[in-house]
Protein backbone atom coordinates (compact mmCIF):
# COMPACT_ATOMS: atom_id res chain seq x y z
CA UNK A 1 0.00 0.00 0.00
CA UNK A 2 2.64 2.58 0.59
CA UNK A 3 3.84 2.83 -2.91
CA UNK A 4 0.43 3.84 -3.23
CA UNK A 5 0.12 6.06 -0.35
CA UNK A 6 0.44 10.29 -1.55
CA UNK A 7 3.73 11.42 0.28
CA UNK A 8 4.07 15.55 0.66
CA UNK A 9 7.39 16.91 2.19
CA UNK A 10 6.73 19.61 4.51
CA UNK A 11 10.21 19.94 5.56
CA UNK A 12 12.48 20.93 3.24
CA UNK A 13 15.11 23.79 1.68
CA UNK A 14 17.22 24.48 -1.02
CA UNK A 15 19.72 26.81 -1.78
CA UNK A 16 23.50 27.41 -1.33
CA UNK A 17 24.36 28.11 2.38
CA UNK A 18 27.20 30.01 4.49
CA UNK A 19 28.99 27.14 6.47
CA UNK A 20 28.10 24.15 4.26
CA UNK A 21 30.49 20.68 4.42
CA UNK A 22 31.70 20.14 0.72
CA UNK A 23 29.83 16.96 0.57
CA UNK A 24 26.63 18.43 1.74
CA UNK A 25 23.83 18.31 -1.01
CA UNK A 26 21.68 21.39 -1.11
CA UNK A 27 20.72 21.53 -5.28
CA UNK A 28 17.09 21.51 -5.89
CA UNK A 29 17.77 18.64 -8.65
CA UNK A 30 19.22 16.67 -6.30
CA UNK A 31 16.15 17.20 -4.06
CA UNK A 32 13.82 16.11 -6.86
CA UNK A 33 16.21 12.79 -7.99
CA UNK A 34 15.67 12.03 -3.76
CA UNK A 35 12.13 12.45 -3.86
CA UNK A 36 11.50 9.71 -6.82
CA UNK A 37 14.17 7.77 -4.84
CA UNK A 38 12.00 7.14 -2.23
CA UNK A 39 8.00 7.55 -3.63
CA UNK A 40 7.72 11.85 -2.08
CA UNK A 41 5.23 12.91 -4.60
CA UNK A 42 5.29 16.62 -3.36
CA UNK A 43 7.65 19.10 -0.98
CA UNK A 44 7.40 22.33 0.55
CA UNK A 45 10.29 23.95 0.20
CA UNK A 46 11.92 27.14 1.80
CA UNK A 47 15.43 28.90 0.46
CA UNK A 48 18.06 29.27 2.51
CA UNK A 49 19.13 32.74 1.26
CA UNK A 50 15.65 34.29 2.90
CA UNK A 51 16.93 32.62 5.78
CA UNK A 52 20.43 33.93 6.16
CA UNK A 53 20.88 37.00 3.44
CA UNK A 54 17.26 38.16 3.25
CA UNK A 55 13.90 37.31 3.45
CA UNK A 56 12.44 39.29 0.03
CA UNK A 57 15.51 38.17 -2.01
CA UNK A 58 15.43 34.25 -0.46
CA UNK A 59 11.94 34.75 -1.59
CA UNK A 60 12.63 35.73 -5.22
CA UNK A 61 15.16 33.06 -5.25
CA UNK A 62 12.47 30.26 -3.98
CA UNK A 63 9.84 31.48 -6.76
CA UNK A 64 12.74 30.52 -9.57
CA UNK A 65 13.38 27.18 -7.91
CA UNK A 66 9.87 26.58 -7.54
CA UNK A 67 9.12 26.31 -11.30
CA UNK A 68 11.39 23.57 -12.01
CA UNK A 69 8.88 21.39 -10.92
CA UNK A 70 5.06 21.38 -10.12
CA UNK A 71 6.12 18.94 -7.11
CA UNK A 72 7.66 21.69 -5.14
CA UNK A 73 5.20 23.97 -3.06
CA UNK A 74 6.79 27.66 -1.55
CA UNK A 75 7.17 28.30 2.42
CA UNK A 76 7.59 32.29 2.37
CA UNK A 77 10.23 33.41 4.66
CA UNK A 78 8.62 36.55 6.72
CA UNK A 79 9.85 38.80 9.27
CA UNK A 80 7.68 41.85 11.09
CA UNK A 81 7.88 45.18 9.20
CA UNK A 82 8.79 47.63 11.69
CA UNK A 83 12.37 48.19 10.56
CA UNK A 84 11.11 48.75 7.14
CA UNK A 85 12.79 45.65 6.27
CA UNK A 86 9.79 43.67 5.22
CA UNK A 87 6.45 44.65 3.87
CA UNK A 88 3.56 44.89 6.04
CA UNK A 89 1.62 42.03 7.11
CA UNK A 90 -1.21 43.05 4.81
CA UNK A 91 1.09 43.60 2.01
CA UNK A 92 2.66 40.52 2.63
CA UNK A 93 -0.17 38.01 2.44
CA UNK A 94 -1.34 39.59 -0.54
CA UNK A 95 1.98 38.82 -1.87
CA UNK A 96 1.92 35.47 -0.94
CA UNK A 97 -1.85 35.19 -2.27
CA UNK A 98 -0.56 36.33 -5.75
CA UNK A 99 2.31 33.41 -5.91
CA UNK A 100 -0.11 31.03 -4.69
CA UNK A 101 1.86 30.45 -1.27
CA UNK A 102 -0.23 29.34 1.80
CA UNK A 103 2.36 28.65 4.05
CA UNK A 104 5.24 31.19 6.17
CA UNK A 105 7.72 30.70 8.53
CA UNK A 106 10.01 33.04 10.71
CA UNK A 107 13.48 32.34 11.63
CA UNK A 108 13.36 34.92 14.77
CA UNK A 109 16.60 33.73 16.58
CA UNK A 110 18.94 34.05 13.09
CA UNK A 111 16.96 37.84 12.62
CA UNK A 112 17.49 38.75 15.76
CA UNK A 113 14.03 39.95 16.66
CA UNK A 114 11.88 39.06 19.85
CA UNK A 115 9.58 36.39 19.37
CA UNK A 116 6.81 38.65 21.31
CA UNK A 117 3.27 39.83 20.83
CA UNK A 118 4.31 42.68 20.77
CA UNK A 119 7.23 43.35 18.19
CA UNK A 120 5.30 40.11 15.76
CA UNK A 121 1.62 40.30 16.72
CA UNK A 122 0.67 42.60 13.57
CA UNK A 123 1.89 39.83 11.51
CA UNK A 124 0.56 36.80 13.25
CA UNK A 125 -2.43 38.57 13.29
CA UNK A 126 -3.05 38.80 9.86
CA UNK A 127 -2.07 35.03 8.92
CA UNK A 128 -4.25 33.86 11.74
CA UNK A 129 -6.52 36.18 9.85
CA UNK A 130 -6.19 34.86 6.40
CA UNK A 131 -5.48 31.04 7.53
CA UNK A 132 -2.23 30.69 6.65
CA UNK A 133 -0.23 27.97 8.31
CA UNK A 134 2.89 29.25 10.46
CA UNK A 135 5.95 27.28 10.73
CA UNK A 136 8.37 27.46 13.28
CA UNK A 137 11.91 25.78 13.95
CA UNK A 138 12.09 24.44 18.06
CA UNK A 139 12.51 22.41 20.60
CA UNK A 140 15.81 20.73 20.90
CA UNK A 141 16.50 20.52 24.73
CA UNK A 142 19.40 17.89 24.63
CA UNK A 143 22.08 20.59 25.24
CA UNK A 144 22.09 22.70 28.21
CA UNK A 145 22.03 26.12 26.50
CA UNK A 146 18.02 25.91 25.09
CA UNK A 147 19.76 29.45 23.01
CA UNK A 148 20.92 27.16 20.83
CA UNK A 149 21.04 27.59 16.89
CA UNK A 150 18.29 25.17 15.76
CA UNK A 151 15.86 26.59 18.75
CA UNK A 152 14.62 29.41 16.55
CA UNK A 153 12.12 30.04 18.78
CA UNK A 154 11.96 28.56 22.95
CA UNK A 155 8.79 27.02 23.23
CA UNK A 156 8.03 29.13 26.33
CA UNK A 157 7.64 31.77 23.70
CA UNK A 158 5.37 30.25 21.10
CA UNK A 159 3.57 28.95 24.45
CA UNK A 160 2.74 32.34 24.72
CA UNK A 161 2.19 33.60 21.20
CA UNK A 162 -0.18 29.91 20.83
CA UNK A 163 -2.55 31.48 24.04
CA UNK A 164 -3.14 34.80 21.90
CA UNK A 165 -3.13 33.22 18.68
CA UNK A 166 -5.23 30.12 19.42
CA UNK A 167 -6.72 29.80 16.06
CA UNK A 168 -3.80 30.12 14.36
CA UNK A 169 -2.44 26.70 12.69
CA UNK A 170 1.31 26.07 13.39
CA UNK A 171 4.02 23.39 12.67
CA UNK A 172 6.87 23.31 15.17
CA UNK A 173 9.59 21.60 12.68
CA UNK A 174 13.02 20.06 13.86
CA UNK A 175 11.94 19.55 18.16
CA UNK A 176 13.71 16.81 18.95
CA UNK A 177 12.65 13.35 21.42
CA UNK A 178 14.39 14.89 24.54
CA UNK A 179 11.91 17.62 24.07
CA UNK A 180 9.02 15.63 24.71
CA UNK A 181 7.90 16.29 28.10
CA UNK A 182 7.80 19.99 26.92
CA UNK A 183 5.95 19.44 23.90
CA UNK A 184 3.21 17.29 25.33
CA UNK A 185 2.28 20.35 27.33
CA UNK A 186 2.04 22.39 24.65
CA UNK A 187 0.37 19.93 22.16
CA UNK A 188 -2.24 19.45 25.10
CA UNK A 189 -2.93 23.40 25.33
CA UNK A 190 -3.10 24.38 22.04
CA UNK A 191 -5.36 21.99 19.57
CA UNK A 192 -3.97 24.17 16.65
CA UNK A 193 -0.66 23.43 17.01
CA UNK A 194 1.34 20.49 14.90
CA UNK A 195 4.25 18.44 15.03
CA UNK A 196 6.65 17.46 12.38
CA UNK A 197 8.73 14.04 13.26
CA UNK A 198 11.91 13.78 11.19
CA UNK A 199 13.89 15.03 14.31
CA UNK A 200 11.44 14.32 16.94
CA UNK A 201 12.57 10.37 16.61
CA UNK A 202 11.52 9.15 19.74
CA UNK A 203 10.96 5.55 20.44
CA UNK A 204 7.19 5.25 19.00
CA UNK A 205 6.88 8.40 18.60
CA UNK A 206 4.55 8.15 15.44
CA UNK A 207 2.26 6.12 17.57
CA UNK A 208 2.37 7.50 20.61
CA UNK A 209 1.69 10.92 19.33
CA UNK A 210 -0.99 10.04 17.39
CA UNK A 211 -2.75 8.15 19.90
CA UNK A 212 -2.37 11.46 22.49
CA UNK A 213 -3.32 14.06 20.07
CA UNK A 214 -4.89 12.63 17.24
CA UNK A 215 -2.88 11.27 13.88
CA UNK A 216 -4.53 14.83 12.51
CA UNK A 217 -1.89 16.94 14.11
CA UNK A 218 1.53 14.98 13.17
CA UNK A 219 2.77 16.09 9.88
CA UNK A 220 5.19 14.30 7.56
CA UNK A 221 8.57 16.25 7.09
CA UNK A 222 12.30 14.93 6.14
CA UNK A 223 14.90 18.04 7.25
CA UNK A 224 16.19 17.25 3.74
CA UNK A 225 18.37 17.59 2.04
CA UNK A 226 20.32 17.63 5.28
CA UNK A 227 18.93 14.67 6.62
CA UNK A 228 17.93 11.29 4.60
CA UNK A 229 14.14 11.89 3.40
CA UNK A 230 13.99 7.87 3.58
CA UNK A 231 14.78 7.56 7.35
CA UNK A 232 11.63 9.76 8.00
CA UNK A 233 9.50 8.04 5.28
CA UNK A 234 10.11 4.48 6.53
CA UNK A 235 8.94 6.62 10.09
CA UNK A 236 5.77 6.06 8.63
CA UNK A 237 5.73 3.07 6.51
CA UNK A 238 7.21 0.81 9.19
CA UNK A 239 4.97 2.29 12.12
CA UNK A 240 1.96 0.55 13.52
CA UNK A 241 -0.54 3.14 12.50
CA UNK A 242 -3.64 2.15 10.56
CA UNK A 243 -3.56 3.28 6.57
CA UNK A 244 -6.35 6.08 7.32
CA UNK A 245 -4.18 7.28 10.01
CA UNK A 246 -0.65 6.86 7.75
CA UNK A 247 -2.62 8.35 4.98
CA UNK A 248 -3.21 11.56 7.23
CA UNK A 249 0.43 12.08 8.70
CA UNK A 250 2.31 11.52 5.07
CA UNK A 251 0.04 14.49 3.12
CA UNK A 252 -3.74 14.61 4.36
CA UNK A 253 -2.56 17.00 7.10
CA UNK A 254 -0.33 18.89 5.45
CA UNK A 255 -3.14 19.45 2.35
CA UNK A 256 -5.92 20.38 4.75
CA UNK A 257 -4.04 23.12 6.62
CA UNK A 258 -2.35 24.65 3.17
CA UNK A 259 -5.16 24.04 0.28
CA UNK A 260 -2.45 22.47 -1.76
CA UNK A 261 -3.69 19.93 -4.66
CA UNK A 262 -2.45 16.36 -4.61
CA UNK A 263 0.61 15.76 -6.63
CA UNK A 264 0.72 13.65 -9.35
CA UNK A 265 2.01 10.35 -8.66
CA UNK A 266 5.03 9.53 -10.43
CA UNK A 267 5.36 7.19 -13.35
CA UNK A 268 6.11 3.33 -12.51
CA UNK A 269 9.83 1.76 -12.49
CA UNK A 270 10.96 -1.11 -11.86
CA UNK A 271 13.18 -0.88 -8.94
CA UNK A 272 16.14 -3.44 -9.04
CA UNK A 273 17.24 -2.89 -5.31
CA UNK A 274 15.22 -5.68 -3.60
CA UNK A 275 16.00 -3.76 -0.17
CA UNK A 276 14.94 -0.08 -1.33
CA UNK A 277 11.71 -1.97 -3.19
CA UNK A 278 10.70 -3.57 0.41
CA UNK A 279 11.17 -0.92 2.41
CA UNK A 280 9.20 1.31 -0.20
CA UNK A 281 6.14 -0.72 0.82
CA UNK A 282 6.66 -0.66 4.40
CA UNK A 283 7.80 -4.73 4.46
CA UNK A 284 10.54 -6.57 6.35
CA UNK A 285 13.66 -8.02 4.99
CA UNK A 286 12.49 -11.56 6.16
CA UNK A 287 15.27 -12.62 3.52
CA UNK A 288 18.19 -10.30 4.87
CA UNK A 289 20.35 -11.13 8.34
CA UNK A 290 19.78 -7.69 10.21
CA UNK A 291 21.66 -6.72 13.22
CA UNK A 292 21.38 -3.73 15.40
CA UNK A 293 25.29 -3.56 16.53
CA UNK A 294 24.46 -0.45 19.07
CA UNK A 295 21.06 -0.27 21.12
CA UNK A 296 20.37 -0.15 24.65
CA UNK A 297 17.35 -1.66 26.84
CA UNK A 298 15.67 0.01 29.87
CA UNK A 299 13.82 -2.22 32.49
CA UNK A 300 10.63 -3.66 32.43
CA UNK A 301 7.64 -1.00 32.84
CA UNK A 302 9.79 2.11 32.07
CA UNK A 303 8.21 5.09 30.81
CA UNK A 304 11.21 7.03 31.12
CA UNK A 305 15.16 7.68 31.64
CA UNK A 306 16.38 10.58 33.52
CA UNK A 307 16.07 13.26 30.72
CA UNK A 308 14.06 11.64 28.89
CA UNK A 309 10.67 9.79 27.99
CA UNK A 310 11.19 6.63 26.53
CA UNK A 311 8.02 4.15 26.16
CA UNK A 312 8.25 0.41 25.36
CA UNK A 313 12.45 0.13 26.23
CA UNK A 314 11.98 -2.92 27.60
CA UNK A 315 13.12 -6.58 26.27
CA UNK A 316 9.73 -7.61 24.66
CA UNK A 317 8.36 -4.17 23.15
CA UNK A 318 12.12 -4.11 21.78
CA UNK A 319 12.10 -7.28 19.92
CA UNK A 320 8.25 -7.01 18.96
CA UNK A 321 9.30 -3.64 17.34
CA UNK A 322 12.36 -5.06 15.71
CA UNK A 323 10.18 -7.69 13.61
CA UNK A 324 8.41 -4.91 11.78
CA UNK A 325 11.65 -4.46 10.24
CA UNK A 326 12.96 -7.87 9.90
CA UNK A 327 15.68 -7.48 13.21
CA UNK A 328 17.06 -10.64 13.81
CA UNK A 329 19.49 -9.33 16.66
CA UNK A 330 20.30 -6.94 18.48
CA UNK A 331 23.38 -5.78 21.05
CA UNK A 332 22.86 -3.83 23.77
CA UNK A 333 24.00 -2.45 27.12
CA UNK A 334 21.75 -0.82 29.89
CA UNK A 335 20.64 2.60 30.09
CA UNK A 336 21.05 2.60 33.94
CA UNK A 337 24.40 0.46 32.66
CA UNK A 338 26.21 3.21 30.82
CA UNK A 339 24.59 6.37 32.75
CA UNK A 340 24.41 5.30 36.59
CA UNK A 341 24.84 2.21 38.47
CA UNK A 342 26.65 -0.32 35.78
CA UNK A 343 25.59 -3.62 38.12
CA UNK A 344 22.05 -3.08 38.21
CA UNK A 345 21.80 -1.89 34.61
CA UNK A 346 24.10 -5.12 33.01
CA UNK A 347 21.21 -7.36 35.24
CA UNK A 348 18.72 -6.11 33.04
CA UNK A 349 20.86 -7.02 29.91
CA UNK A 350 21.12 -10.13 31.45
CA UNK A 351 17.40 -10.83 31.73
CA UNK A 352 16.62 -9.71 28.35
CA UNK A 353 19.25 -12.01 26.86
CA UNK A 354 17.66 -15.14 28.44
CA UNK A 355 14.17 -14.00 27.89
CA UNK A 356 15.09 -13.95 24.37
CA UNK A 357 18.49 -15.93 23.67
CA UNK A 358 19.90 -15.43 20.40
CA UNK A 359 18.28 -12.29 19.89
CA UNK A 360 20.09 -10.18 22.53
CA UNK A 361 24.45 -9.97 22.68
CA UNK A 362 25.35 -8.16 25.55
CA UNK A 363 28.07 -5.26 26.43
CA UNK A 364 28.90 -5.48 29.47
CA UNK A 365 29.24 -1.93 30.93
CA UNK A 366 32.06 -1.18 34.06
CA UNK A 367 32.89 2.07 35.24
CA UNK A 368 36.23 1.96 36.59
CA UNK A 369 35.99 4.77 39.48
CA UNK A 370 33.64 1.88 41.27
CA UNK A 371 35.41 -1.73 40.09
CA UNK A 372 37.03 -3.34 42.76
CA UNK A 373 37.94 -6.49 41.18
CA UNK A 374 38.33 -7.15 37.90
CA UNK A 375 38.25 -10.59 37.25
CA UNK A 376 35.76 -11.18 39.33
CA UNK A 377 33.47 -8.74 37.03
CA UNK A 378 35.20 -10.60 34.04
CA UNK A 379 33.75 -14.06 35.40
CA UNK A 380 29.98 -12.55 36.11
CA UNK A 381 29.31 -10.55 32.91
CA UNK A 382 31.36 -12.49 30.59
CA UNK A 383 32.20 -16.39 31.64
CA UNK A 384 28.80 -16.74 33.41
CA UNK A 385 26.12 -14.65 31.89
CA UNK A 386 28.27 -15.23 28.12
CA UNK A 387 28.23 -11.40 27.22
CA UNK A 388 31.09 -10.57 24.18
CA UNK A 389 30.73 -6.55 24.40
CA UNK A 390 32.95 -4.03 25.87
CA UNK A 391 30.71 -0.96 26.16
CA UNK A 392 32.62 1.94 28.40
CA UNK A 393 31.14 5.70 28.35
CA UNK A 394 32.90 8.89 28.69
CA UNK A 395 29.94 10.91 28.87
CA UNK A 396 29.67 9.41 32.26
CA UNK A 397 32.74 8.79 33.67
CA UNK A 398 35.20 11.29 31.71
CA UNK A 399 37.84 9.33 31.37
CA UNK A 400 40.05 9.27 28.04
CA UNK A 401 39.26 5.53 26.42
CA UNK A 402 43.34 5.32 26.50
CA UNK A 403 43.73 5.84 30.61
CA UNK A 404 44.93 3.53 32.49
CA UNK A 405 41.65 3.06 34.49
CA UNK A 406 40.33 1.19 31.64
CA UNK A 407 43.38 -1.14 30.60
CA UNK A 408 42.53 -4.40 33.08
CA UNK A 409 39.14 -4.25 30.66
CA UNK A 410 40.53 -3.78 26.90
CA UNK A 411 43.49 -6.63 27.77
CA UNK A 412 40.46 -8.85 28.41
CA UNK A 413 39.16 -8.39 25.83
CA UNK A 414 41.71 -8.68 23.53
CA UNK A 415 42.03 -11.78 25.31
CA UNK A 416 38.19 -12.75 24.67
CA UNK A 417 38.53 -11.03 20.83
CA UNK A 418 35.61 -9.62 22.03
CA UNK A 419 34.08 -6.19 20.56
CA UNK A 420 33.82 -2.88 22.00
CA UNK A 421 31.47 0.33 21.60
CA UNK A 422 32.88 3.76 21.51
CA UNK A 423 31.18 6.72 21.81
CA UNK A 424 32.75 9.97 21.05
CA UNK A 425 34.83 11.53 23.07
CA UNK A 426 36.69 15.20 22.98
CA UNK A 427 39.83 13.24 21.55
CA UNK A 428 38.53 10.26 20.19
CA UNK A 429 41.04 10.09 16.97
CA UNK A 430 44.05 9.91 19.32
CA UNK A 431 42.18 7.82 21.77
CA UNK A 432 40.93 4.83 19.11
CA UNK A 433 44.06 5.23 17.52
CA UNK A 434 46.08 4.08 20.17
CA UNK A 435 43.36 0.94 21.42
CA UNK A 436 42.74 -0.10 17.86
CA UNK A 437 47.24 -0.68 17.69
CA UNK A 438 47.63 -2.38 21.13
CA UNK A 439 44.52 -4.43 21.17
CA UNK A 440 44.66 -5.93 17.77
CA UNK A 441 42.03 -8.50 19.11
CA UNK A 442 38.92 -6.74 19.72
CA UNK A 443 36.92 -5.41 17.09
CA UNK A 444 36.29 -1.48 18.03
CA UNK A 445 33.51 -0.04 17.10
CA UNK A 446 33.30 3.78 16.54
CA UNK A 447 29.64 4.91 17.84
CA UNK A 448 27.49 7.58 15.63
CA UNK A 449 30.26 7.71 12.85
CA UNK A 450 27.60 8.75 10.39
CA UNK A 451 26.44 11.85 12.92
CA UNK A 452 27.69 14.25 10.26
CA UNK A 453 30.72 14.57 7.40
CA UNK A 454 33.40 15.41 9.98
CA UNK A 455 32.74 12.85 12.68
CA UNK A 456 32.31 10.19 9.89
CA UNK A 457 35.73 12.12 8.75
CA UNK A 458 37.49 11.27 11.51
CA UNK A 459 36.32 7.76 12.44
CA UNK A 460 37.58 6.80 8.95
CA UNK A 461 40.46 8.32 9.62
CA UNK A 462 41.15 5.67 12.51
CA UNK A 463 39.73 2.87 9.96
CA UNK A 464 41.73 3.20 7.71
CA UNK A 465 45.12 2.51 9.71
CA UNK A 466 43.54 -0.24 11.32
CA UNK A 467 41.56 -2.83 10.13
CA UNK A 468 39.44 -4.02 13.47
CA UNK A 469 38.15 -0.49 13.56
CA UNK A 470 34.47 0.07 12.18
CA UNK A 471 32.28 2.72 12.05
CA UNK A 472 28.44 2.92 13.20
CA UNK A 473 26.02 5.15 11.76
CA UNK A 474 23.32 6.09 13.94
CA UNK A 475 22.16 9.18 15.02
CA UNK A 476 19.06 11.50 15.10
CA UNK A 477 20.75 13.86 12.04
CA UNK A 478 20.47 10.83 9.79
CA UNK A 479 22.81 12.75 7.82
CA UNK A 480 22.36 12.43 3.78
CA UNK A 481 24.50 10.45 1.86
CA UNK A 482 26.69 9.75 4.44
CA UNK A 483 26.70 6.25 4.45
CA UNK A 484 27.66 6.30 1.06
CA UNK A 485 30.54 8.33 1.64
CA UNK A 486 31.70 6.02 4.71
CA UNK A 487 31.62 3.33 2.50
CA UNK A 488 33.68 4.67 -0.64
CA UNK A 489 36.47 5.23 1.67
CA UNK A 490 36.06 2.38 3.80
CA UNK A 491 34.27 -0.62 2.11
CA UNK A 492 30.81 -1.88 2.96
CA UNK A 493 32.53 -4.54 5.24
CA UNK A 494 33.68 -1.63 7.74
CA UNK A 495 30.13 -0.18 8.31
CA UNK A 496 27.72 -1.46 10.23
CA UNK A 497 24.12 -1.12 11.00
CA UNK A 498 23.24 0.77 14.50
CA UNK A 499 20.07 2.39 15.89
CA UNK A 500 20.72 3.63 19.87
CA UNK A 501 17.09 2.40 20.11
CA UNK A 502 15.22 2.67 22.65
CA UNK A 503 16.55 6.47 22.85
CA UNK A 504 15.59 6.95 19.40
CA UNK A 505 13.19 4.75 17.18
CA UNK A 506 15.09 2.24 15.47
CA UNK A 507 12.51 2.66 12.36
CA UNK A 508 14.15 6.11 10.67
CA UNK A 509 17.89 4.63 11.38
CA UNK A 510 16.74 1.86 9.69
CA UNK A 511 15.61 3.86 6.57
CA UNK A 512 18.48 5.63 6.82
CA UNK A 513 20.63 2.58 5.20
CA UNK A 514 17.50 0.99 3.27
CA UNK A 515 17.07 3.79 0.92
CA UNK A 516 20.76 4.75 0.53
CA UNK A 517 22.06 4.51 -2.50
CA UNK A 518 24.72 2.18 -1.79
CA UNK A 519 24.11 -1.68 -3.63
CA UNK A 520 22.05 -4.68 -2.39
CA UNK A 521 25.02 -6.03 -1.79
CA UNK A 522 26.73 -3.40 0.10
CA UNK A 523 23.62 -2.67 2.43
CA UNK A 524 23.73 -6.74 3.01
CA UNK A 525 27.04 -7.01 4.32
CA UNK A 526 26.31 -3.17 6.72
CA UNK A 527 22.91 -4.26 7.56
CA UNK A 528 23.99 -7.94 9.48
CA UNK A 529 26.88 -9.83 7.78
CA UNK A 530 29.69 -7.96 9.11
CA UNK A 531 28.18 -7.67 12.69
CA UNK A 532 28.08 -11.57 12.82
CA UNK A 533 31.38 -11.92 11.90
CA UNK A 534 32.19 -9.95 14.93
CA UNK A 535 29.84 -11.58 16.97
CA UNK A 536 31.76 -14.83 15.56
CA UNK A 537 34.86 -13.89 16.53
CA UNK A 538 34.20 -13.59 20.37
CA UNK A 539 35.68 -16.92 21.99
CA UNK A 540 35.33 -16.66 26.27
CA UNK A 541 37.10 -19.34 28.55
CA UNK A 542 36.73 -20.07 32.03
Amino acid sequence: MTDERTYIDCYAMVGKKGPKDVETAYETEVLLEEMEWCGIQGALISHSTAKEYDPIYGNRMLLREMKKSPRLYGVWTVMPHHTREFPNPKDAVKEMADHGIRVAKMYPRVHRYPFSIDFCGDLLTELERNNILLMVEGGHCYNPDLLEPSNQVLLSDLDAMLARFSRLNVVLLASRWESTRYVNALMRKHKHLHLELSNHQGNRAMEVFSEWYGADRVVFGTGALEKSPGAAKAFVDYCTLGEEEKAKVAAGNIMRLTGIQEPKPYQKKAIKDSILQLARQGKPLKDLLVIDSHAHISHDGAEGIGFLHQPYGDAKSMHDRAKLMGIDAMCISGFLAVWTDYEEGNLVVVDAMKRFPGFYHGYAALQPQYVKNWNKEFKLWYEKHKMGGLKPYHPRTFIPYNDKAWAPWFQYGNRIRGYALIHPSPDVVKEASDLAGKYPNISFILAHSGASFADARKAIEVAVKYPNVFLEITLTSVTYRVIEFMVKHVGADRVLFGTDQPMRDPIPQFGWMAYSHCTPEEKKKMFGLNMQKILKRVRISK
